[in-house]
């Protein structure tokens, strides 16, 4: 199994004071808004390796509708997988061993398949796929 760190998403409170203190350690940023234009709801690095994005909580409600609800201070690591098949697989295999669920594959407006399961600490961990 193949597993790729695609993003590490951090929910902020204050969203462009956030930007200015990721700036003064070098990172860059482009803005995201569910539109396509209009005020920046999240903004994501275009220098990291892997993707850094800061999200507003409105930005984080849209597309982690669970409960609770993303909160300022929270922060997730997305894991993109190779397929569907694999992501119904993974988390079929946490079900079973009683790991929280808090949303269930879902296919989003971006064009992936996407859930999101918790680690034993109650980490929020994303799970990309393609979509068929």
């Amino acid at each position: 199994m193949v597993v790729v760190v695609a993003q590490v998403n951090f929910i902020v409170a204050d969203l462009e004071r956030s930007r200015a203190f990721y700036e003064r350690l070098g990172v860059l940023f482009r803005a995201r808004n569910r539109q396509g234009n209009g005020d920046a709801e999240a903004w994501v690095s275009t220098n990291t390796g892997v993707t850094i994005v800061l999200h507003s909580t409105a930005f984080a409600a849209w597309w982690d509708e669970t409960a609770p609800q993303p909160s300022s201070g929270g922060s997730q690591l997305d894991l993109e997988l190779e397929s569907e098949e694999q992501l119904d697989h993974v988390i079929a295999e946490l079900v079973a061993t009683g790991a929280p669920v808090v949303k269930p594959p879902t296919l989003m407006p971006w064009g992936q398949r996407f859930a999101i399961v918790l680690d034993p600490d109650g980490h929020r961990i994303g799970l990309k796929a393609p979509a068929r």
